[in-house]
């Protein structure tokens, strides 16, 4: 006998709660230097992006006239940027539990109806991708509060339409998958993505050549209408983000009755989302399902077809060989990876193309300089977040099958060995062209471009290898959804890590710009002329070593430990 949908639902949040408060009691008490560690980060995180945001806003505020406008049009496209990550990342992790694994075939053969299974997975993928969205939110909206001079109960008001939109995100994101994995034909796949890269190849080459179409810095009017013709989207009455950024102005003007509005609709919308998956998981997901099963079952049959090809034409030892084409075949079998890498990096190159039509006045060399680090930065932050949502978990997804490799006759250092060399040169090769196309929109002097150049190979190596080593050091074999595993303690910790190596690196690479941006250079700088590149370069390797090779270094020597294997 069936339970109800309610029930069904409410039986597998209390046995998931249970088993997640478990874990997170016992990670605890075995780590508690690492939960130090990742508190005292969070806790400078909020105050250092509270005081930059908050100065940021100030500072649009101020500008006359247009001000007040620019910083209500800015509020509009952060909202609208969290509804697209959020979506994207329940897609994600919602995928990943109902058709990636195993689990979803056993909880078929309970008495549970799939509107509960899908329920519960969109409340699972929900919270998995919103909790660290709402917790580096949180100092932005404080810093808005701060801005804007709002009283306490700013946050009492937003706070209900932040959770609205979180879950209107998931179950929006739940619509899709169902209607994708039902409706959608493998054979499609290669289509779209060839008229996706010709349309982005064609896109990036028009904006580089339309050099006439950008605007005077000092046409002002013509600057602010194009800012808000561009944004536009984000401030749609369709759109569910902009109604939480209307609760955002109301509550800073002290508007209660819009303020009430507009929590009401996004409360009654987040319930009526509920009733929508529940009718379209009544009806999709099962056959949804099957067909991810069948479609499955016929990507490994074409995997060996494609692994003979591919192995003629990759001049390396056959032991090597096999290994990167294991690495390509499991990559090129998960959707929901090069999907989200190809989102990411296809918005960087359009980013990077438009970067000339940014309105600033390219011959001073502090608003050049500016710029073109914060282009650095954006481009290194992408990249990171690449390396640790996808490289971290690449040991632990191997799970309980771990000790089958550990016997073969490669070790399992030179398996490291591989990836990091694969992923190194694929990422590499895309990094490079992001930082030539972006040097060149924006003018960079030769000598720039090529330190950037450099920056941006080093970094591509050490993230790569902080994400590997770490992903080694703190593996998960029991847990087989790698966005699961990313969320942990280790994933965390790979993240901050980069963060700190990334924000070390661009100070070292900011050192020759120091004496254009500042006229009063420190005396320990005064003496550098051409020198400055090559000592923030050398800075650079010195931090590769630390961040990078280290962890690296440490990772090859404990999976040399049978002890390593424990917890298979």
């Amino acid at each position: 006998m069936h339970l109800t949908t309610a029930r069904a639902t409410s039986v597998l949040a209390r046995v998931h709660a249970t088993a997640l408060w478990n874990t997170t009691r016992e990670l605890v008490k075995s780590n508690r230097t690492m939960v130090l560690t990742i508190s005292l980060f969070l806790i400078s995180y909020a105050v250092v992006t509270c005081m930059l945001v908050g100065r940021g806003l100030s500072f649009v505020q101020s500008v006359p006239l247009l001000g007040p406008l620019l910083s209500e049009r800015l509020i509009y496209m952060l909202f609208f940027a969290f509804f697209l990550m959020l979506v994207v990342s329940n897609a994600t992790i919602t995928g990943m539990g109902l058709f990636r694994r195993n689990e979803t075939g056993w909880l078929l053969t309970l008495p549970l109806t799939h509107r509960s299974l899908v329920l519960w997975k969109t409340f699972e993928g929900m919270v998995m991708a919103s909790w660290g969205l709402i917790l580096l939110s949180a100092p932005i909206l404080v810093a808005i509060q701060g801005a804007y001079r709002a009283d306490g109960w700013f946050f009492f008001a937003t706070l209900p339409a932040l959770l609205c939109l979180v879950a209107i995100s998931a179950h929006f994101s739940t619509w899709l998958l169902l209607l994708v994995m039902r409706y959608m034909r493998w054979s499609w796949i290669k289509p779209v993505v060839l008229g996706l890269g010709i349309a982005l190849v064609l896109m990036t080459l028009r904006s580089l050549s339309h050099w006439e179409e950008i605007m005077k810095p000092t046409d002002v009017a013509g600057s602010v209408g194009q800012i808000l013709k561009h944004t536009e989207l984000f401030t749609h009455p369709l759109v569910p983000s902009s109604w939480v950024a209307e609760v955002v102005l109301a509550a800073v003007r002290q508007q209660s009755g819009e303020m009430w509005f507009y929590n009401l609709l996004l409360c009654s919308w987040a319930l009526v989302a509920v009733l929508i998956t529940i009718r379209l998981s009544s009806a999709l997901f099962y056959p949804a399902w099957t067909r991810s099963m069948l479609a499955a079952d016929t990507r490994r049959a074409r995997g060996m077809v494609s692994r003979l090809n591919l192995e003629k034409w990759l001049p390396v030892s056959r032991i090597t060989r096999s290994l990167i084409v294991k690495d390509i075949q499991t990559f090129a079998r998960e959707p929901a990876q090069w999907g989200q890498s190809l989102v990411i990096f296809g918005l960087l190159f359009l980013y990077s193309s438009n970067l000339r039509r940014i309105l600033f006045d390219a011959r001073d060399p502090f608003w050049s300089i500016v710029t073109s680090y914060l282009n650095l930065l954006v481009c290194c932050l992408a990249l990171s977040t690449l390396t640790t949502r996808f490289l971290f978990p690449q040991i632990s997804t191997e799970g309980r099958r771990v000790w089958m490799l550990s016997l073969a006759p490669v070790p399992l250092g030179k398996m490291l060995d591989v990836k990091l060399w694969l992923f190194s040169t694929v990422t590499g090769i895309l990094t490079t062209c992001l930082t030539l196309i972006s040097c060149w929109s924006l003018r960079v002097p030769t000598e720039r471009t090529l330190l950037f150049l450099a920056t941006v190979l080093l970094l591509t190596f050490g993230l790569n290898a902080l994400s590997l080593g770490l992903g080694a050091l703190f593996p998960n074999f029991k847990e087989t959804n790698p966005a699961k595993i990313v969320s942990g303690f280790g994933g965390t910790l790979c993240l901050i890590l980069s963060f700190l190596y990334i924000s070390g690196a661009l100070i070292m690479a900011l050192l020759p710009a120091l004496s254009d941006i500042r006229r009063n250079t420190p005396d320990f700088l005064s003496w550098m002329t051409w020198n400055k590149s090559l000592v923030g370069l050398g800075g650079i390797v010195v931090l590769t070593g630390i961040f990078g090779l280290l962890p690296y270094w440490a990772a090859k020597k404990r999976i040399k430990n049978l002890d390593y294997f424990r917890d298979v």
